[in-house]
């Protein structure tokens, strides 16, 4: 999660897609326009032949065939849990940034409100370890005595409402985001909230690595105790609350229906519902202004835990709320601190046993802090302008693909296909960077407290936020800096959105070949747009309102199809007795068999018949597969596989690459021999969707 101004932007994104579904990305943190600039004698390599596992055959594993050489070569640092080209291209952007801010941090003329001096002061405070080690757990210690003073309910609901602006976790979410069914305007949304680790499963299943993670995260949180000068045991007793509050918690597959989640109520009369929690006085604790109809996510939870509040004993609910402030503020504040949340939270659930370098840590939380700053300085150095134009080329080459599928489709009628191609042609995007950047001037960044930063930083992202309530949508925010290596689909906005971070090898270059290009950004961009007509997103219209455009009989087709794909991917088991989620992944298995499927025909048109020879002993089809399982190459260590099995809305890497070839006739042709091998299936059982 970050931390940062940009905390509250980034993290009701994140619940967005999570919560409301309006953002859907390609990566866990969930792609773009971006080139670095190069030499024009240096020559591109587009798909390095070493990649290649020529001891197994392409027919069957893919993934291992295609990549399986860089795999061997390249094993996960001791400082990560997976090492993929994600990982590797953020890294790449991170040193391409710190050069410059390594400038900046030394121009002590940067005047006050400049983004050179909150990029300055920001990163010089926070690496003064000497006087974060000396403040130790003083810059919370207002906050912890807060919570101690409670003596009441009345008391600890009233912290529910002061502590969230801070970004200290309780059990109940509020925030101002674009109404489903009224996209041009925002509301109010309450959501379910409060737990610290990955998701409910990891407290309410019982087996043995989940048993072992709770044990660890008891003592962990005893631990954190005696560092704060707090030495209680008590981590059992908030493990004990956190259950309680995750089994009256959705699902995440429950959290993907946008129309279970959409329940508004009359302000008013839900918080007289509510007897003991009284909702609109926590709204107004929070800087809420004035407002009538709020959506409500999880009805069912905030019943639930209008009697918890009352039935669970109040000292566990101090030491709870005590709890999700240390750990909210841990990486900024002693090292000790840091260093044991690091023990828990990277080591026990990633599988990472050594932390990053203290300055890579710093950047890290700057980049969330001071994105659009930074992003300004990385585009001015590192974004070329021609890529953006082959990007807009690319998009429109994807939305013509796109056009012709829709139109050819057996199984939509005329009426839903007439609709489904308003959507498709209302459909915008963005690439590279925002023609508006963001006005930071009343974010206070000091030269002498990192911790205080943060807290300025997550205040400002909140009063952001909150500027928000009963204001039009500005359809032209991002959700992503511009240096980061994703992309999403926003259904509110129905738009597709590239951030100048990705357009690079080894997903984009502006002189790779084509077939390379289509199968790495050119998939991607396919992914975008078909997560507007996914599972979930296919339930918002062309003006992002969640409003059903289908004939029941199309729906009803359409959900027997991904039914069909969802059963495909609950085969697939990357850790002993576990296996991939087919429903909780299912929009971003559309969207990957989607992309595959549109990029492959855009390509086509690109070619306009004139196709090319061969490249190192590959044909220009063979090459597109190769581009598709190059940008999802990757090491990934068991503890992260199991977080994301439970946590993740996408299919692991392997899977996203070989689950849409099966089903896709193209790489049969392409690779000639796939007419047996462990990823064969016969015609009549592949899923075609879109």
């Amino acid at each position: 999660m970050y931390s940062s101004t940009y905390f509250y932007k980034c993290v009701f994104s994140a619940l967005f897609a999570y919560m409301k579904n309006t953002v859907f990305m390609l990566a866990v943190f969930a792609l773009a326009a971006c080139t670095t600039k190069t030499n024009s004698n240096e020559k591109v390599v587009a798909f390095d032949t070493s990649f290649i596992d020529s001891t197994v055959h392409p027919c069957d594993n893919f993934y291992q065939y295609a990549i399986g050489g860089w795999r061997a070569n390249n094993p996960i640092p001791e400082t990560e849990s997976r090492w993929m080209a994600f990982n590797i291209l953020n890294e790449e952007n991170r040193q391409k940034l710190m050069k410059i801010v390594e400038v900046v941090r030394k121009n002590m003329k940067a005047q006050k409100g400049t983004d050179e001096q909150m990029i300055r002061d920001f990163y010089n405070a926070a690496m003064d370890t000497a006087a974060i080690n000396a403040a130790g757990v003083a810059g919370i210690q207002t906050l912890l005595s807060k919570i101690d003073a409670a003596n009441t309910v009345e008391d600890i609901v009233k912290l529910f409402g002061s502590l969230a602006p801070v970004g200290v976790s309780t059990p109940i979410g509020l925030y101002v985001g674009a109404d489903s069914k009224n996209s041009k305007m925002n509301t109010v949304y309450a959501s379910q909230s409060g737990l610290n680790l990955p998701d409910r499963d990891f407290y309410l299943q019982d087996n043995d690595k989940f048993i072992d993670i709770r044990q660890a995260y008891v003592k962990h949180i005893d631990q954190m105790f005696v560092l704060t000068g707090m030495p209680q045991e008590v981590g059992a007793d908030i493990l004990a609350l956190e259950t309680k509050i995750a089994a009256i918690s959705w699902s995440r597959l429950d959290l993907r229906d946008p129309d279970k989640r959409y329940n508004k109520k009359n302000l008013d009369e839900w918080d007289s519902s509510l007897d003991i929690l009284p909702v609109k006085a926590i709204a107004t604790g929070r800087g809420f202004g004035a407002f009538d109809t709020i959506i409500v996510g999880q009805p069912s939870f905030f019943d639930a835990l209008n009697k918890l509040l009352v039935s669970e004993d109040l000292n566990h609910w101090k030491n709870y709320l005590k709890w999700n402030t240390i750990t909210s503020f841990a990486n900024y504040l002693s090292h000790d601190l840091e260093r044991e949340n690091f023990a828990f939270y990277s080591t026990k659930l990633r599988g990472t046993n050594t932390m990053k370098p203290r300055n890579e840590r710093v950047f890290s939380a700057m980049n969330g802090v001071l994105g659009e700053p930074l992003g300004k300085l990385f585009v001015k150095e590192y974004f070329d302008e021609e890529s953006k134009a082959y990007m807009s080329a690319m998009i429109e080459n994807l939305r013509s693909a796109y056009k012709d599928r829709i139109q050819a489709l057996e199984w939509m009628s005329d009426a839903t296909k007439e609709k489904a191609l308003k959507k498709l042609n209302a459909f915008t995007y963005k690439v590279g960077y925002p023609d508006k950047w963001q006005d930071y001037s009343k974010l206070d960044i000091v030269d002498h407290s990192y911790l205080q930063n943060i807290i300025n930083s997550r205040q400002f992202g909140y009063a952001d936020m909150l500027d928000k309530l009963g204001k039009p949508v500005d359809k032209t925010d991002w959700g992503m800096s511009p240096q980061t290596v994703n992309a999403y689909y926003s259904s509110s906005n129905n738009e597709i959105v590239f951030p100048a971070g990705i357009l690079q090898p080894p997903f984009f270059h502006k002189d790779f070949d084509h077939a390379i290009n289509y199968g790495g950004i050119g998939a991607v961009i396919g992914h975008e747009f078909s997560h507007g007509f996914d599972d979930q997103g296919s339930k918002f219209d062309w003006d992002g309102n969640l409003n059903s455009w289908w004939t029941e009989e199309d729906r009803a087709k359409f959900d027997k199809l991904a039914q069909k794909l969802g059963e495909q991917y609950d085969s697939y088991s990357p850790v002993d007795s576990m296996y991939v989620n087919g429903k909780m992944t299912m929009g971003e298995n559309i969207a990957d068999l989607g992309g595959v499927t549109l990029a492959y025909e855009a390509l086509q048109k690109q070619y306009s018949g004139n196709m090319p020879e061969s490249i190192d002993g590959f044909s220009w089809q063979q090459r597109f597969f190769l581009g598709w399982a190059n940008v999802w190459k990757g090491n990934i260590n068991e503890e992260e596989m199991i977080n994301r099995l439970k946590s993740d809305v996408h299919s692991p890497a392997e899977y996203r690459v070989i689950g849409p070839l099966v089903n896709f006739e193209p790489y049969y042709e392409a690779f000639g021999t796939c007419k047996s091998g462990a990823m064969h299936k016969v015609d009549s059982t592949r899923i075609k969707i879109w």
